[in-house]
Protein backbone atom coordinates (compact mmCIF):
# COMPACT_ATOMS: atom_id res chain seq x y z
CA UNK A 1 0.00 0.00 0.00
CA UNK A 2 1.49 3.39 -0.99
CA UNK A 3 2.24 5.84 1.77
CA UNK A 4 -0.03 8.87 1.92
CA UNK A 5 1.50 12.12 0.71
CA UNK A 6 2.76 14.15 3.66
CA UNK A 7 2.61 17.59 2.03
CA UNK A 8 0.42 19.77 -0.13
CA UNK A 9 1.94 19.92 -3.64
CA UNK A 10 0.51 23.42 -4.29
CA UNK A 11 2.14 24.78 -1.13
CA UNK A 12 5.44 23.12 -2.04
CA UNK A 13 5.21 24.50 -5.58
CA UNK A 14 4.60 28.02 -4.22
CA UNK A 15 7.63 27.73 -1.94
CA UNK A 16 9.84 26.32 -4.71
CA UNK A 17 8.72 29.09 -7.06
CA UNK A 18 9.77 31.70 -4.48
CA UNK A 19 13.22 30.10 -4.15
CA UNK A 20 13.80 30.02 -7.91
CA UNK A 21 12.38 33.54 -8.22
CA UNK A 22 14.79 34.89 -5.64
CA UNK A 23 17.94 32.95 -6.57
CA UNK A 24 17.43 31.85 -10.17
CA UNK A 25 17.68 28.33 -11.52
CA UNK A 26 21.46 28.01 -11.54
CA UNK A 27 21.99 29.33 -8.01
CA UNK A 28 19.26 27.14 -6.49
CA UNK A 29 20.25 23.71 -5.26
CA UNK A 30 17.92 20.82 -4.57
CA UNK A 31 18.98 21.13 -0.93
CA UNK A 32 17.73 24.75 -0.99
CA UNK A 33 14.41 23.50 -2.31
CA UNK A 34 14.18 20.81 0.36
CA UNK A 35 14.93 23.37 3.08
CA UNK A 36 12.57 26.07 1.83
CA UNK A 37 9.65 23.78 0.97
CA UNK A 38 9.99 21.68 4.11
CA UNK A 39 9.48 18.61 1.94
CA UNK A 40 11.91 15.71 1.86
CA UNK A 41 14.09 15.18 -1.20
CA UNK A 42 12.23 11.95 -1.89
CA UNK A 43 8.87 13.69 -1.62
CA UNK A 44 9.88 16.41 -4.07
CA UNK A 45 11.34 13.89 -6.53
CA UNK A 46 8.26 11.68 -6.31
CA UNK A 47 5.84 14.49 -7.12
CA UNK A 48 7.88 16.87 -9.29
CA UNK A 49 10.97 15.01 -10.53
CA UNK A 50 14.43 16.54 -10.74
CA UNK A 51 15.32 20.21 -10.27
CA UNK A 52 14.72 21.04 -13.92
CA UNK A 53 11.27 19.43 -13.92
CA UNK A 54 10.38 21.23 -10.69
CA UNK A 55 11.55 24.51 -12.21
CA UNK A 56 9.35 23.96 -15.27
CA UNK A 57 6.42 23.20 -12.95
CA UNK A 58 7.01 26.48 -11.09
CA UNK A 59 7.02 28.46 -14.34
CA UNK A 60 3.69 26.93 -15.36
CA UNK A 61 2.38 27.47 -11.83
CA UNK A 62 3.29 31.17 -12.10
CA UNK A 63 1.51 31.44 -15.45
CA UNK A 64 -1.57 29.68 -14.10
CA UNK A 65 -1.87 31.39 -10.71
CA UNK A 66 0.04 34.68 -10.54
CA UNK A 67 -0.44 36.06 -14.05
CA UNK A 68 -4.27 35.85 -14.07
CA UNK A 69 -4.31 37.71 -10.76
CA UNK A 70 -1.93 40.44 -11.96
CA UNK A 71 -3.32 40.90 -15.45
CA UNK A 72 -6.96 39.92 -14.97
CA UNK A 73 -8.08 43.47 -15.72
CA UNK A 74 -7.01 42.96 -19.33
CA UNK A 75 -9.66 40.26 -19.70
CA UNK A 76 -12.51 42.58 -18.74
CA UNK A 77 -14.76 42.93 -21.81
CA UNK A 78 -15.59 46.47 -20.66
CA UNK A 79 -12.03 47.65 -20.10
CA UNK A 80 -11.45 51.32 -20.78
CA UNK A 81 -8.39 53.36 -21.66
CA UNK A 82 -8.31 54.51 -18.05
CA UNK A 83 -8.51 50.88 -16.96
CA UNK A 84 -5.37 50.06 -18.94
CA UNK A 85 -3.57 53.08 -17.50
CA UNK A 86 -4.71 52.06 -14.01
CA UNK A 87 -3.20 48.61 -14.54
CA UNK A 88 0.21 50.19 -15.14
CA UNK A 89 -0.20 52.42 -12.10
CA UNK A 90 -1.12 49.40 -9.99
CA UNK A 91 2.27 47.93 -10.83
CA UNK A 92 3.93 51.06 -9.46
CA UNK A 93 2.14 50.41 -6.16
CA UNK A 94 2.99 46.70 -6.33
CA UNK A 95 6.67 47.47 -6.93
CA UNK A 96 6.68 49.47 -3.70
CA UNK A 97 5.32 46.54 -1.67
CA UNK A 98 7.55 43.89 -0.02
CA UNK A 99 6.55 41.15 -2.48
CA UNK A 100 6.58 43.46 -5.48
CA UNK A 101 10.30 44.09 -5.21
CA UNK A 102 10.84 40.60 -6.62
CA UNK A 103 9.79 41.85 -10.03
CA UNK A 104 8.50 39.36 -12.59
CA UNK A 105 9.42 35.70 -12.36
CA UNK A 106 9.34 35.36 -16.16
CA UNK A 107 11.54 38.42 -16.67
CA UNK A 108 13.90 37.11 -13.99
CA UNK A 109 14.05 33.75 -15.74
CA UNK A 110 14.61 35.42 -19.12
CA UNK A 111 17.90 36.80 -17.81
CA UNK A 112 18.93 33.50 -16.17
CA UNK A 113 21.10 30.83 -17.78
CA UNK A 114 18.03 28.58 -17.63
CA UNK A 115 16.70 30.36 -20.74
CA UNK A 116 19.18 28.27 -22.76
CA UNK A 117 17.00 25.20 -22.11
CA UNK A 118 14.50 24.76 -24.96
CA UNK A 119 11.61 23.90 -22.62
CA UNK A 120 12.22 26.99 -20.49
CA UNK A 121 12.51 29.23 -23.55
CA UNK A 122 9.26 27.77 -24.88
CA UNK A 123 7.39 28.62 -21.65
CA UNK A 124 8.89 32.12 -21.56
CA UNK A 125 8.04 32.74 -25.23
CA UNK A 126 4.47 31.52 -24.66
CA UNK A 127 4.19 33.84 -21.66
CA UNK A 128 5.28 36.94 -23.61
CA UNK A 129 3.05 35.99 -26.57
CA UNK A 130 0.07 35.52 -24.24
CA UNK A 131 0.70 38.84 -22.53
CA UNK A 132 1.00 40.57 -25.91
CA UNK A 133 -2.27 39.00 -27.04
CA UNK A 134 -4.05 40.05 -23.85
CA UNK A 135 -2.87 43.63 -24.26
CA UNK A 136 -3.82 43.62 -27.96
CA UNK A 137 -7.38 42.47 -27.21
CA UNK A 138 -7.72 44.87 -24.27
CA UNK A 139 -6.49 47.82 -26.32
CA UNK A 140 -9.04 47.07 -29.04
CA UNK A 141 -11.83 46.69 -26.47
CA UNK A 142 -10.83 50.01 -24.92
CA UNK A 143 -11.27 51.75 -28.26
CA UNK A 144 -7.71 52.09 -29.49
CA UNK A 145 -7.13 51.96 -33.23
CA UNK A 146 -7.22 48.26 -34.20
CA UNK A 147 -4.49 48.81 -36.80
CA UNK A 148 -2.20 50.24 -34.13
CA UNK A 149 -3.15 47.96 -31.25
CA UNK A 150 -0.71 45.16 -32.10
CA UNK A 151 2.26 47.55 -32.07
CA UNK A 152 0.91 49.23 -28.95
CA UNK A 153 0.61 45.81 -27.31
CA UNK A 154 4.34 45.25 -27.90
CA UNK A 155 4.96 48.66 -26.36
CA UNK A 156 2.80 47.79 -23.33
CA UNK A 157 4.63 44.50 -22.77
CA UNK A 158 7.96 46.32 -23.01
CA UNK A 159 6.88 48.99 -20.54
CA UNK A 160 5.59 46.31 -18.18
CA UNK A 161 8.91 44.47 -18.41
CA UNK A 162 10.69 47.72 -17.64
CA UNK A 163 8.55 48.33 -14.57
CA UNK A 164 9.10 44.83 -13.25
CA UNK A 165 12.85 44.84 -13.92
CA UNK A 166 13.11 48.19 -12.15
CA UNK A 167 11.16 46.69 -9.25
CA UNK A 168 13.53 43.71 -9.14
CA UNK A 169 16.47 46.13 -9.07
CA UNK A 170 14.71 47.93 -6.20
CA UNK A 171 14.63 51.20 -8.11
CA UNK A 172 11.89 52.50 -5.83
CA UNK A 173 8.58 54.20 -6.46
CA UNK A 174 10.23 57.60 -6.88
CA UNK A 175 12.02 56.31 -10.01
CA UNK A 176 9.38 53.90 -11.33
CA UNK A 177 6.40 56.25 -11.10
CA UNK A 178 7.85 58.98 -13.40
CA UNK A 179 8.87 56.28 -15.88
CA UNK A 180 5.31 54.92 -15.96
CA UNK A 181 3.68 58.34 -16.21
CA UNK A 182 5.92 59.25 -19.13
CA UNK A 183 5.21 55.91 -20.82
CA UNK A 184 1.46 56.39 -20.39
CA UNK A 185 1.61 59.56 -22.47
CA UNK A 186 1.94 57.25 -25.47
CA UNK A 187 -1.35 55.55 -24.58
CA UNK A 188 -3.63 58.39 -25.60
Amino acid sequence: MPRPREFDPETALDAAMCVFWQRGFVETSYDDLVTETGVSRRGLYTVFGDKHQLFLATLQHYRNTVIPHLFGALDDPNITKDGIRDLFRSFVKLSDSPGGARGCYMARTSSDEAISHAEVKSIIDAHWADLHSRFDVALKRAGYDPERSERMAHYCVGVMQGILLMAHARAGKDRIEPFVEEALKNLT
